[in-house]
Parts: structure tokens; sequence; C-alpha cells
């Protein structure tokens, strides 16, 4: 019996059979294509399609067909080999519109997607999700684009990254057309083929309509038209790496607003293949931001658009910001840089331009700033015009802002409108060749002005700031308090708080309206000896009650007295100065005042060189220098302030020449010293032990154990010494003649014998260098020879000890004499000779290894010096010959003690303490003139101490039978010098 089914068992069997279909289907495909197929395939859900090297899909029509992929990853195709349509499309989209879509394209290294029409497009927008395309291969299309994404244009995000290896590119059409929302990273090369007709519309990146568009470029954008385009706006960040180009069009264009920042390059251009062209390397059509690191430029334009002919700029746009940071390049083959609303008119919004780089036009002008918008321009770079103008700031009221560094070649135009210049950088600069600019602000820095007819309302210099003006200003110009304003060019006014300067140099300003130096200002007026000077000429009146007249005169020649005007004025002079001030010691100047006129006469007072110098050696040298009655030296001095002239007289007097025999003498102390040592070492009190047989008895008598008296070699009869010498000393400043240092280096060589059991005789030679240093610029050096001789007498523990040296000396000196202007450098060289003698009697006490012995000295010195000729200018001096005797004594205890080492060296440590009393004059004077005239002079030199304190410290130490070394410092310390002296000796016995 058959059954006819009911219609709900059919209806339930049919959704059954559906959910059982759409079940299946949900289950994620993941096939790999690793050989060549021809058949297409349809992806959906979270399919995910593999393609291995080896493997290839090549189709007739579309290859690869995209449904709804809503949830995971979505579809992902994973490339690594070759999908290809030869008649259509590689990848496109096919359902219902609006609906939530995730796809992932990863075409990898190798990889290739090739298009007939579009490689990949997405024909459906979305409502919501993704869109990821990674491309390290190639992706390419012969007619269409290679990534038309153009309907994107909801919430969803699209990324597409272009690797280092990876190339997207369009033979016929747009590499890109991203869509809505899209992020473009690329690293490797997007392009289009070239424009060839005015119809093709090849561009590298083309985002239509679409907003929200990102572009990071490391690599190379390149467009047949435009590098990158859009019609609302983007946003482009291209890395010092990255280069865009637009080969018939703008590197990067914008029909709306627009970001760009450059650290690489963009370039606009024109190819020649087609009749029209505008290479403009940023065309941004209403508001721009845009900060340069590296180059945009222009390369070229030709035809015309909407009936204007074509131009190439670097930048073009409606408004907003630039920033062209120091080292980047904008430029164009016609002008650099043009606002305005693409028409010639009005651009859509105020411009601030900030220029620290370089901005040029080759052609045309540098920057041109269309419209009655208040516009912004700071530079401290340069801006050129290839036509004659470098800016050109157009209507509205604008400022141009100034800073250290800044250049223009060509004119700067402020255009109608109320328009505004303003210095304002410490570092200061310069500005010129500007025309219709109605302000003029100094904000700070020194500044030079050569603007010649413009600024027609006049301005203002700030404190601390100053203006040197060499053109025309034409309106009334403050000078604030603590400002400065100088130059020789004109000012329809001039109203000063601060300082006018008026100079030969600079000369004066030339008022065509009124003067008006306040109350408290300052008028700095230069004038030279031959008369020269610059008058401040006023047509209109001057008002000068309360201000300060300030003399600045140069040096030279000066007449006993001169004349000459301060101020004239048509209109007439009202009120006086309240005082005059100036730079002159020997120089009075006074006042005297007409209807329209202020004059000044300057006449040589009563004062007297020596006057000024604050000690008697610059009195003596002002003296001497006054009696020249003129000369190079005496008109330096003459027109010196009081300061200087008492600088420069001590300089001038040379009193450092007194003290050459002071430092000379403590240079060759060190030669007696040595013949001291010497002969101390031969006698008892040396505790060294004996040096021959016939010594024993003198160390028994002393009481040195005997085991300690033949530590040395008791057949030497004679003795060998060298010794190395280095001191350092210093001679405090007496009467202003300054410190002097020095510094002496050299070595001895001594031998001596026994010639009877009592007597021994001894000789030596050697040679010294000494180096001076003195304040105030002195320096020099003595080259030194010695010979001495020395004996001793020992009689039991009683000691007589002798000695005399010649010294002869090759000296150099050298002086500074700087003082307003005047520079000299003295160099003297002379020779000098100086003897020394000593007598010494010295007493042997103490028991066992410790000896005491006290002692008395004389001491004679003997100074003689040459006379000798300073080389140099008009402060070089003749020195008369010098010479100077000094007798002095000394009292004092030596204490040495003899130690035995365990290696049998002997070991001795020894001190000594005295006083040393100088007898008689001890001052040092020279006599000396100037070489180029005057009387002669005296100075003082520092005064050897009249009682010092002698130290000495040291040890010998025995090494052998017949050699010994020695270590030891002295030093002689006084109130008006110190000398400190390090020794280092080898002896030998033979």
């Amino acid at each position: 019996m058959l059954h006819k089914p009911s219609p709900l068992a059919l209806s339930i069997a049919v959704v059954l059979a559906s959910l059982a279909a759409e079940t299946a289907h949900a289950v994620p495909v993941s096939p790999i294509i690793s050989d060549a197929q021809t058949s297409s395939r349809t992806l959906a859900n979270q399919d995910t399609l593999t393609v291995t090297r080896t493997g290839s899909l090549v189709t007739s029509g579309k290859s690869l067909d995209l449904k709804g992929a809503a949830t995971g990853s979505g579809v992902v195709i994973d490339n690594s080999g070759l999908l290809q349509s030869s008649t259509g499309r590689v990848v496109d989209t096919s359902g219902s519109d609006g609906t939530t879509r995730f796809y992932q394209i990863i075409n990898r290294e190798g990889g290739r997607i090739v298009g007939y029409d579009d490689a990949i497009r997405m024909n459906n927008p979305f409502s919501a999700g993704s869109l990821l395309i990674d491309n390290a291969g190639s992706i390419t299309s012969a007619t269409g684009q290679a990534l038309d994404l153009d309907k994107l244009q909801s919430a969803a995000t699209t990324t597409i990254i272009n690797r280092a290896s990876g190339v997207i590119h369009s033979d016929g059409n747009d590499a890109i057309r991203p869509g809505g929302n899209a992020s473009i990273t690329n690293y490797g090369e997007i392009s289009s083929s070239d424009m060839v007709t005015a119809d093709t519309k090849n561009d590298g990146i083309d985002f239509q309509g679409a907003a929200g568009g990102h572009v990071e470029n490391h690599g190379l954008i390149s467009g047949g038209r435009h590098g990158i385009t859009t019609d609302v706006g983007a946003t482009l960040i291209n890395y010092a790496d990255g280069v865009i180009i637009g080969r018939n069009g703008s590197g990067f264009g914008s029909d709306g607003d627009g970001t760009v920042i450059n650290y690489g390059r963009i370039s606009g251009a024109y190819n020649g293949l087609v009749p029209d062209g505008d290479g403009d390397g940023v065309d941004i059509d209403y508001t721009g931001h845009i900060e340069n690191h590296g180059i945009i430029e222009g390369l070229g334009a030709a035809g015309s658009k909407d009936g204007s002919p074509n131009g190439s700029e670097g930048i073009a746009m409606g408004g907003g910001t630039i920033i062209n940071y120091a080292g980047a390049i904008i430029r164009s083959v016609d002008r650099g840089i043009l606002v305005d609303d693409g028409n010639g008119n009005s651009g859509f919004s105020s411009t601030t331009l900030e220029n620290h780089g370089t901005i040029s036009g080759e052609s045309s002008s540098g920057v041109t700033l269309s419209g009655d918008l208040d516009d912004t321009v700071i530079n401290d770079g340069l801006i050129h015009g290839g036509n004659g103008i470098a800016l050109e700031m157009g209507g509205g009221n604008d400022s141009l802002v100034l800073l250290s560094g800044s250049r223009f070649e060509g004119l700067v135009d402020g255009g109608s409108g109320r328009d505004t210049v303003t210095l304002d950088d410490a570092a200061g600069g310069s500005f010129g060749n500007s025309s219709n600019f109605e302000w003029l602000d100094v904000k700070q820095g020194s500044w030079a002005l050569s603007s010649v007819n413009d600024f027609s309302e006049g301005g203002e210099v700030f404190s601390g700031a100053s203006l040197s003006n060499t053109g025309s200003i034409l309106g009334t110009l403050q000078v604030d308090q603590g400002a400065t304003y100088s130059g020789s060019g004109s000012v329809g006014g001039l109203t000063v708080a601060g300082t006018l300067i008026a100079s030969p140099a600079l000369g004066a300003a030339h008022v065509t309206g009124n003067l008006s130096l306040q109350n408290g200002s300052t008028l700095s007026f230069g004038v030279e000896p031959s008369g020269a000077h610059a008058t401040v000429q006023v047509d209109g009146t001057a008002s000068i009650a309360g201000s300060h007249l300030a003399v600045q005169a140069g040096s030279g020649n000066w007449p006993w007295q001169s004349s000459v005007q301060v101020i004239s004025a048509t209109g007439g002079v009202s009120g006086q100065f309240a005082d005059v001030k100036s730079n002159f010691a020997f120089l009075t100047p006074t006042l005297s005042y007409g209807t329209n006129s202020v004059d000044l006469q300057l006449t040589r007072n009563d004062v007297q060189f020596g006057d000024l110098a604050s000690s008697s050696n610059g009195r003596n040298a002002g003296a001497a220098l006054q009696s020249q009655n003129g000369g190079a030296l005496y008109n330096a001095l003459v027109t010196s302030d009081a300061g200087n002239a008492s600088a420069a007289l001590e300089q001038l007097a040379g009193a450092s020449n007194a003290s050459l025999a002071a430092a000379t003498i403590a240079g060759s102390q060190q030669v007696g010293s040595a013949m001291l040592n010497a002969v101390r070492q031969l006698g008892s009190n040396s505790l060294l032990a004996a040096t021959e047989r016939n010594d024993t008895p003198m160390l028994a008598a002393t009481g040195v154990p005997s085991e300690a008296r033949n530590l040395n070699d008791p057949n030497a009869a004679g003795r060998l010494w060298v010794q190395g010498i280095g001191s350092h000393g210093k001679l405090d400043e007496h009467d202003k003649s300054g410190d002097l240092q020095q510094n002496t280096g050299g070595t001895l060589l001594g031998a001596d014998w026994a010639v009877t059991p009592d007597w021994r005789l001894g000789v030596l030679g050697g040679y010294s260098h000494t180096d001076l240093d003195g304040s105030g610029g002195v320096s020099g050096d003595i080259d030194s020879w010695h010979l001495g001789a020395y004996a001793l007498h020992q009689s039991g523990p009683l000691a007589v000890r002798l000695g005399a040296a010649y010294s002869s000396h090759d000296g150099e000196s050298k002086r500074r004499v700087e003082f307003d202007g005047f520079s000299d450098r003295p160099k003297g060289d002379y020779d000098a000779d100086s003897w020394q003698a000593f007598a010494e009697t010295g007493y042997a006490m103490g028991s066992g290894r410790l000896s005491a012995e006290p002692y008395a000295r004389l001491d004679y010195q003997r100074y003689e010096r040459d006379s000798y000729d300073e080389k140099g200018g008009a402060a070089a001096l003749h020195v008369d010959s010098q010479d100077q005797d000094n007798l002095s004594s000394t009292l004092g205890l030596r204490i040495a003690r003899l130690d035995t080492l365990s290696n049998g060296m002997s070991f001795t440590p020894r001190l000594g303490l005295g006083w040393h009393h100088t007898f008689g004059d001890i001052d040092s004077e020279t006599r000396q003139s100037f070489i180029a005239g005057g009387d002669a002079f005296s100075v003082q030199g520092t005064a050897l101490d009249r009682n010092s304190l002698l130290l000495d410290v040291g040890f010998d130490l025995g090494v052998s039978a017949r050699n010994t070394v020695g270590i030891g410092y002295s030093g002689q310390m006084g109130s008006n010098a110190q000398n400190h002296a390090l020794i280092a000796q080898w002896q030998m016995a033979f």
C-alpha cells in the first residue's frame, strides 16, 4: 500500500536537509595548491588557500571568489606561487553588501598575483571587519588596478603592507585604490606606468573620495600621473629612505586637506608625453599641514588647467602650516611655495610658514601668499626668488619674524594691509630689500637694516636690542630704555629713551622729522683726532633736555683744542644735555649751544700722566712719557680713560726689568749650595765614614763607632760627584712690579781630593736653564754656565769650609703692553755675570751614630748686567746697566744620623735649619728710558729679604764602598721671596 507523505513531514525533511548542508559548508576548507591548476575557487567563512612555490592557479576569468567570512580570522590566501587571470580579475568578492567580512591575503616573496583586470578587487562594501594585504612578492594588473578597494568606505579597516621585495604595479590604471580608513606601509615599490594620454589617470595611490587614508613610506611610490592623490584628504609620512614621485603630476596631491611629514624626497614632474602636466611636489587644495626634513620639489609643468597655465611649485596649497627644518629643501623650477585657491585668488585659510632650511623658486618667486588672510612667516633660513622676488605676503595683516641667519635673495614684499617685521633673535642679523611693510619691531639682538622707504608707521627697538639703520624708515621709531640705535640711514622721526650712537665708522642718524632725546637717554658721540665725526642731522626740531652726551674719542695725536658739531637741527634745538662725559683722562669736553646746533670742544687739561699712576714706578714712567710731548705712545695714552691710563702706566714702567737680578741670583744659589754639600760630605760631620785612611781619627774624635768608620773604601783618596738641581722660586709683587716666578733646572759636575791630611780641594762646573714667568705677560729665560772651587780644612771636630763660583748668564725678557687699542711686545736680550763666595765654620758634636753641628757662615754675592735695548714698538725701553752687591750671614744647626742597613749599606738622614740675614741695601733698582725719546726714569723691583729661614732635608745612601747617592730638599723662605729646590746627587770615591 502506497502512502502519500504529509506536507508537514516534507517540510521537516527539507529543513533538516538544509541544516545538514549548511553545517557541512561551515567546516573550514584548507586546500593546498602545489601543482598547476586552472579551476576557479570559492572561499568563505574561515577557508584558507595555500599556494606553494610549485603551485599555480591560472584561469581565464575570476580566479578566486571570496564570499562571506564573518568569524575568526576569516578567509586566508597564502600565496608563494602564481595566481593569474588572463582575462579578468584574480581575486574578487561577491555576495551581499554591508556584511561583516575578514580577509587576509598574504603574497610571499616570489609569489605573483597577475590580473588582466584588477589583480585584487573588493566589490562588496563591508559593514564591519578588516582586510589585510601583506605583499612581499608582486601584484600586477594590465588594465585595471593592482588593488581596487574603493568600495570599502565603511568603518572596516584596511591594512596594506608592501615589504622591501614587494612590487604593486599597474600598467593601465592606478596601482592602488585603498578605499576608506586604509593604512598603507610601503618598503618596496608601488607604481603605475606612464601617463601617455590625457584620459589615463595612472596614479601610484589614489584614495579618490575615501577618507581616513594613512601612508607610511620607506620605499618608492611612483605614479604615471600623481604619486599619491586624494579627493578629500589623507596623511603621509615619508621617511628618509622614501621616494615619492608623480611623473606627470604631484608627488602628493589632495583636492581637500592633507598632512605631509617628509624626511625623504617628494617630487612632482612633467613627463613631456602629454600636452598638460602640473608637477608640484605637494599640492593640497585646502588646508594642509606640512613638516619637511628632506626635499620637496616641483620639477616641471606644461599646458593649462581650467584655462589657467600650469605652474610647477614645490608646495601649492590653500593655507595651513608649513615647517621647513634646518637642512631641508623646498624648491621648484617655477615657484617655491604658492598659497592660493588654485586660481590666483585668496587661499582658504591663513598660512604659517616656518623656514629653517632653503626655499627656492628658480624662475619665479620663492614664496607667494595670495589674498587678504593674515599670514605669518618665521625665517632663519634662505628664501630665494629667481625672478627677483623672494617673498610675497599678499593682503591681510601679515607678520614676518626674522631670526639669526635669515636670508632673502630677492625682494620681500609685505603687500597690502598692516604688515609687521619682527627682528627677534639674541644672536642678531641683518635685513633689507623690503617694501610695503608698515611696522618694525626689534625685540632682541643686534640687527642691521638696509630697507629703503619702508615701515611707513615706524617701529620700536625694545630694551636690550640694537638697530643699525643704513636705509630709510619712513615712520617714527621709538628706542626704548636699554635699547640702541645707530647708522647713517634716515628715519621719519626718532624718540630715544635708550642710546643713540653717532660715530665716524657708523655714521649718524638723519631724522627727517623731529628728534626727541628723552630724559635719561644718551647720545654716544664718536670723534677722531683728525676731527672726523658724524653730526646728527635733524630736519625738524631736536629736543635734548635731560639727556646725556658720552664722547667716545679715538686714539691718535690729538690737538690741544678741537671743535666739532654734534647736532644740527633745521627746526631748532631745545634744552641742554644734563652732562657730558668722555673716555679721556687728559682732555676735557665742553659744549656750546646755538639756535640750531650743539657743538663740542675738546681741550687738553692739566692732569699729568703720572697723576693717574698707582705706584711710584708708574709715576716715574708717566713723567718720562709726558716729556716726549707727542708720538704714538703719547697719543695712545692721552686718549685713554683714567682706569686704562693707570693700568697702561704700570705696564709701560717695565718694573720687571729691575727684578731680573734677584731672579738670576735665586736661580744660581744652587751652585753655592752644591759646593757646601760637597765640602760637608768630606768632613767628619758627613757620617758617610772615611774617604781615606787619614779621616779615621777625625771620626773617632766625634765618637763614631769603629765598625762604622771605614764603610767606604779606605784606599780612596778622591771623589767625583754629579748633582742634578731643580728649583722653583717666586718674587712677590713690589710697587706694582708684578710677581715673578723662576723655574731652574741644571746639572753640576765636581771632583775633589786630599792634598794634605788636613786640607781637601775641589772644583765644579755646570749648566742651568731658568724660565721666568710673571704677571701681566712678563716672561723670559736665562742660560747660565758655572765654574767654582771649594776647600775644606778639618782639625778634629772643627771644620772650616771655603768656596767661590763664577756664573755667566745669557738672558732674554719679554713684556706685554696692551691698552685702548695700543699693543706692543717688547723683547730684550742681555748678558750678565755673577759671583758668589762663602766661608763657613762648623763644630761637630754629638756621639755615636748621631751628629749635631752648629755652624756660622758669611756669604757674598755680586751681580753685574750690561745695558741693553728692547726690540719692539713705541713701548720699547733702553735699560741701563745694573750691578748689585750683597753680604749676608747664616747661623744654623745640622743634624745627621749614621745607620747601617742589613745589606751593609750606610744610610744617613739629615736635617738642617738656619737663619739667614742680609746686610746693607736690599732694594733692586734699575734705570731706563723709552727708546722713542723722553727723560730717563727709575723703577724698583722686588727687594731682597732682610731675614729668611733656611731648611735642608735629605738623606745619603752608601750603595757600595765607592758609590753614594743622595736626595735632598733645600728651601729659603722670606717675606718677599721664596725658593724651593730638589737635589739629586751621585758621588764616586777613587
